[in-house]
Formats: C-alpha cells, structure tokens, sequence
C-alpha cells in the first residue's frame, strides 16, 4: 500500500539578526519578484539576474516574457520595452547585497529562498566591494497565496505592482491596500531584535501591537544600537507604509489612526496564529525524519560515487584553493570549509562530549558534533547530493592526531563492495569504523558502523615551504591523492599578472618570474629551494597599487614627511600640513604593503642565508633598511635595494 513518508525534519534557521546590509525600497523589491514569478509561468525556481560586468540585470530569457505579460499596460500608459527593462534593472533585486535580500525575503516575508546561481559561493560574497553576482529564488507557497488574490483582478493588480516598481501608472488603490493587508498578515512570523542598553529585545510585530494596546505610547523601534538584520527591513517597511495598523516616523511606532479601532481584533487573531505555528507535535523531537523509514540498501542504491581524498601542494599562493573552487566544486556542490592550525583537535574536528542544561535545569552531558561528522550526516542523508569538505592548511595541525582513528576511513573501495546485504558504491570507506557518537549522529544508531559515503570528498591544501609545521607521516599520505599545483602564470588573471607594481613600471609577472629564477638557482645555500618561490598569487591587485598622494616635490618624500613629523612634534601644523600629513601616512600605507609582503619573505626566508646573491648588501645592512629605502624611493629607484644585475633583469633597455 502507498503511504506517505514521515514528515521532514528540517534545519533550523538562521535569523541573521547581526547582518548590517540595507534594502531599501522593499515594497519596490517585492513587487519585481511577484511580477516576475506571474509572467514566467510560475516556476519553483527563477534564476532571474545574469552578470552585467560588476553588476546583474535581468535575465536575458525573462525580458521578452516581462514585455509581453505586461504589455497591454504598457500600450495604455505609453511605456516602451527599452524603458520597461531599464526601469525594472534599476530594482534593488538587482542592486541589494544577498545577505540583504534573504532578510527580506526569506526571514520577513518567507517568500521564497535566494541563492547565487553558483552555489559554491558564500551568502556572504558581495559583503565587500560592488560586484554583484547572477542569483535565483526558490518560491515558497506563500506566492501562490498572493497569486489567488492577483487572480481574481489580475490587471488592476499588475499595475498595483508595476506602479511599486516605480513606473507612473494609474492604480486602484483599493487593490494596493488588499496587497497590504496580505503583505503584512504573511509578514507576521518574522522576528528581529534591537538592543535596549547592555541587553538585547528579540521581538516581533505582534510585540509591538501588544505595547501598543497596553500603554498607548508610542514604541521605541530605534535601538541603542545600530540596526541589523530584519530590524532594517522592519524600519524600511514601516516607513514605506507597508503595516496598515502601524504609524512610524523616526524610529518610533503608534498606531495607525484609520485601523484604530481594529488593531485589537487584528492583534488577537495574529496571536492566534502564532499560537497555532508554535504548536509542538508530541513525538516529533524524537523522529530522524531524513532517515525514518528509509532502509540503508534504499539510499546506497541511489548514492552517487563522486567521492575522493585529493591533496593538493605547493608553494604559498600557487593558486590551490583557486584550484578547488575552479576545478572540483561543481555549481550545486555542498561545500564546507575549515582551517587546520596548531591548536586545533580531534574533539574540534570530529566532536566531544560537553555539559548540557536541560529544560528542569539539570546537567546531562552530550555529544556536540564537530565538521567532519556534521558532513558526514548530511551526505549519507542525502544520497544524491554532492558533498566536498575542504581542509585548508592541513599540515598545520597535528593531521593524524586530529582526524585519529577515523583516518581509517580515507581507505576508498575502488569498485562497489557488499557488506551485510549493503551494496556500497565506489568511493565508500573500505573499512568502517566503531564510534557510537558518531553513528548516533549519523545513522540514528549508535551500533552502525561509520563509513564516509561515496557522495563525499574530502579535499586538503598544504604549502610545501611551511616552517615549523607537522610532518604528514606515510600512512596519512598513502590514503591521498597527491596533486601539485604548478606555480605558473598561465591561468593568473590578467588584472593580476599585468598590475605594476607601484610606479616601478616592472609588472608583477616579471618581477615574480625573475625572483623564482633566482630563488632555485640558489640550490647551493639552500635546502628545497624550489619550495622558497614566490607563488603566482603571492599577492592581491591591491598589494600592487600605487597612491598618487605619495608624490612629493623634488621627489624627496622622506624629507617633506619629515618636516612634517618635526612641526606635529612641535605643535606648529597648519590646518595645510595636517592634511597634506594625512595624506602622506595613508599613502605610505598602502606602499607599504608590498615590501612587508613580498621584500620581508626574501629577506627573512628565501634568501636568509645568502641575502647578496639578491639584494645589494654593499648597501643594504639590514631590513630595516632595505624596506626603508623601498618605501621612500621613486619609481625605478625602488629596485636599488637589490644588486645591478637583478635590476638590469627588471629594465633591460638601461642600466637601471
């Protein structure tokens, strides 16, 4: 007989209360999303945007369907294709940080999920700098709630909508204020938090009712604090009017005066429903619902083999997690990643038992998984998904130790290999190993035995020129596949290769290209020398960049920064020398980077033990003075740190 399964346990959720990204317009926001959901036939899933440069536009695919789903409206009010898609390009669906939208959209209105098309990237991807990536929305059942309200008037709705978006279209504002009305009912789940001096307030809309209604003041929605998270899209919707019972003008809240009289009633049924979500399934708690029901044999049958143990080495900034991202996290890869360093463990990796409190206030002591054994959950959970965890900088932690006995796991089985009536795929540990803590987690049952599942790979990094790490011994190795990551130039970025370094006119590739040269002919002083190269993206383009601020009359800037340090001493700076110090101090700042990067490690590693077959030691007692001279040098004077014949290299039509 046919039955339904057992109901999915899902992940909790994060509320992303700290997040500091605005989204300002949301109703605007809202509005392009609905609209885009009701002209491209209503999917589950909408890749809308497609990379523009720094920027996202519409998807190429989406602008005929908006034009045409939207065209009588625009007949009607004169508004051409060209203006429809510029216009609707400038929506902050478009412009707004990830993190931002998932507020809007996932923790506010639950409307649907976003996600960047490559899934590989971090929510957190645009946090710095403009560059905006191609995302999509997973639509939630709460778009078909407002389809059947657009349904029923669907052109007095679409210009409700498209007038959102900031078009000057006529529309009935009775069917904004129903657009309202079931905005903020679907909103009333959301929580937020605002801090109330040294102490935080989680808190929902129904909180604010509630004040309201007790004490007829107005509510504080400002803060002590800055705002974050959804408390931003709360003040965004407010002042843009989108709670009909809500009043709010800087910061604070009262009640709307045409809902006065119904904000009670409205209040109570609010209450209700968050009664009714609160609800606790007796039994529930107890259910490993992603498991329950499902036999082993069912979900190795379906387990995909794309599991491997890959480690990739190299000299620092070879481009090995470069590597990774570029060659083996596919775009609807799972991926974690985790840094290994000397303090880190085993009950860091795999998990430990630690005290927990309970609900009648006493102390039990529980499991709490690490990484390793929280992916290893997930993947044997989800048998057709691929998994990849990556260890960056593996050497620098004690790597047996930390992994301990489940390193037996890293045995693969090349072929499927049956155990107990279990076929297990290719790319299955070939051994499974005893560990109740783990296979409770895992399996549900702490008798199993752990095996890492075939959908998972595991992917390590390690620098080759590391000083005063841990030696990987040969057991460990053996279980890997070893990958060098060639120090070349052929896939570096042009930004990159071709960037100047300061204004020495010598490009980061030549300069890198003839140290490297230098750093293995050096052999005789220098065990591994190969390993004491300066990788490919050793540096950032921002390493390399030269401010202009630093020019300095007579080319003497030493002398002029000088001057200035003598006058601030002596508390004789006009308001014209502290900014022009200002300025001096930030430039040298970011000239700075490059010798403290890349002159220190020649100096201090790749050449500690014969700096002369490099630098200009006639010249050049320590490195002290060797950064100094850098740093206040000009142009190809910079290079005088190190000997004629490695400058002639740099500049091979003068004697530099």
């Amino acid at each position: 007989m046919n039955r339904p399964d057992n109901i999915l346990a899902y992940d909790e959720m994060d509320l992303k209360l700290g997040i500091k990204s605005s989204l300002p317009h949301v109703k605007s926001t809202l509005a392009l999303a609905i609209l885009l959901w009701e002209c491209s036939d209503h999917p589950a899933e909408l890749i809308y945007s497609e990379q523009n440069a720094d920027e996202t536009v519409m998807a190429s695919q989406l602008e005929q369907w908006v034009i045409d789903y939207l065209a009588d409206i625009c007949e009607e009010e004169r508004i051409s294709p060209d203006d429809l898609i510029t216009g609707l390009n400038k929506n902050q669906l478009f412009k707004s940080q990830m993190e931002a939208l998932m507020v809007a959209f996932e923790l506010v209105w639950k409307l649907a999920k976003v996600n960047f098309v490559d899934t590989t990237k971090a929510a957190s991807a645009e946090r710095t700098g403009g560059v905006r990536f191609p995302k999509k929305l997973t639509y939630s059942v709460n778009i078909d709630i407002i389809h059947s309200v657009i349904s029923g008037n669907e052109s007095a709705f679409l210009r409700v909508l498209l007038a959102w978006t900031g078009f000057n279209v006529d529309a009935d504002p009775e069917c904004e204020k129903t657009l309202i009305y079931l905005l903020t009912a679907l909103s009333e789940g959301a929580v937020f938090k605002l801090s109330d001096g040294t102490k935080d307030v989680i808190f929902n809309q129904n909180s604010i009712y509630r004040k309201l209604l007790e004490t007829a003041d107005a509510v504080d929605v400002n803060g002590d604090k800055e705002a974050k998270g959804p408390l931003r899209i709360l003040k965004s919707l407010l002042s843009e009017g989108m709670n009909p019972y809500l009043q709010y003008s800087n910061g604070t809240v009262t009640i709307a005066t045409p809902n006065s009289e119904k904000i009670e009633d409205y209040q109570k049924r609010v209450d209700t429903l968050l009664r009714l979500n609160a609800t606790k399934v007796i039994g529930l708690e107890d259910l490993d619902a992603d498991t329950e029901g499902i036999a082993l044999d069912d979900l190795e049958e379906s387990r995909i083999n794309s599991g491997t143990n890959i480690l990739l080495y190299g000299v620092p900034g070879s481009g090995k997690s470069w590597t990774i991202e570029h060659e083996y996290c596919k775009v609807d890869s799972y991926v974690e990643r985790l840094v290994f360093h000397p303090d880190y463990t085993y009950s860091d990796f795999v998990g430990q038992i630690l005290p927990d409190v309970d609900d009648e206030g006493l102390v039990t002591y529980k499991f709490m998984p690490g990484p390793f054994t929280t992916i290893m959950r997930d993947a044997y959970r989800n048998p057709t998904q691929e998994y990849i965890l990556i260890i960056e900088e593996i050497n620098r932690g004690n790597a047996p130790a930390i992994f301990g006995e489940v390193f037996q796991l890293l045995d693969r089985t090349l072929e499927p290999k049956k155990d107990r009536e279990v076929v297990y795929p290719a790319g299955t540990s070939e051994y499974g190993i005893t560990n109740r803590y783990m296979a409770t987690v895992i399996y549900g049952d702490g008798g199993h035995k752990v095996r890492i599942p075939s959908n998972l790979s595991v992917i390590g990094t390690m620098n080759t020129s590391d000083q005063n790490v841990f030696t990987l011994d040969t057991a460990f190795q053996r279980r890997w596949n070893m990958r060098l990551i060639e120090n070349t130039f052929e896939n570096v970025r042009p930004s990159l290769a071709n960037a100047k370094i300061l204004d020495t006119e010598v490009t980061w590739e030549t300069f890198c290209t003839t140290i490297n040269k230098l750093v293995v002919g050096n052999r005789a002083k220098m065990a591994s020398a190969e390993d004491k190269r300066l990788g490919v993206y050793f540096v950032h383009e921002s390493d390399l960049e030269f401010d202009d601020r630093a020019i300095s009359p007579d080319n003497d800037l030493r002398g002029e920064y000088n001057v200035l340090l003598k006058a601030e001493r002596d508390g004789n700076l006009t308001p014209e020398q502290k900014g022009r110090l200002f300025d001096i101090r930030e430039a040298l700042k970011k000239i700075r980077k490059f010798p403290e990067k890349v002159i220190k490690y020649l100096w201090d590693d790749a050449f500690k033990f014969n700096p002369e077959a490099l630098f200009d030691t006639d010249n050049m007692e320590s490195l002290e003075q060797v950064i100094r001279t850098f740093v206040y040098s000009t142009g190809r004077d910079r290079f005088k740190i190190f000997k004629p014949t490695v400058r002639s290299t740099f500049y091979p039509d003068s004697q530099a």
